[in-house]
């Protein structure tokens, strides 16, 4: 068993990135709102950041999906999926990926697996 992480920056694809789990036979996931430090990080007046936050106030928001999956190939069909779909993936900073090996893990319906 993995752990799927997605990082997707560009919130406009939530559908699409939702759709293309979905396709590559990922069905539970959980999806977190997140904030990208970035910005926040680099400037030396962040304390005030939010008196001066223009039109671009959503800029540095951020989703974080995580699913657990059974293997690397489901990850990979995913991408494929989403490049399938028009995605720029490859072209535009839209998502990370990460698929960590666990060791455990627990579900409801299939019980404790152990690796």
């Amino acid at each position: 068993m993995n752990l799927l992480i997605i990082s997707l920056s560009k919130l406009d694809y939530k559908e699409d990135v939702l759709l293309a789990l979905q396709s590559a036979g990922i069905q539970k996931a959980s999806v977190w709102d997140a904030k990208n430090l970035n910005h926040s990080l680099e400037s030396e007046f962040s304390l005030f950041s939010g008196f001066f936050s223009g039109g671009n106030a959503h800029e540095d928001e951020k989703l974080i999906i995580f699913s657990h999956i059974k293997n690397k190939d489901e990850a990979k069909e995913f991408l494929s999926n989403l490049e399938a779909g028009g995605v720029p993936i490859k072209e535009e900073d839209i998502l990370n990926l990460y698929v960590v090996p666990v060791s455990l893990v627990f579900d409801s319906t299939t019980g404790l697996i152990e690796n």
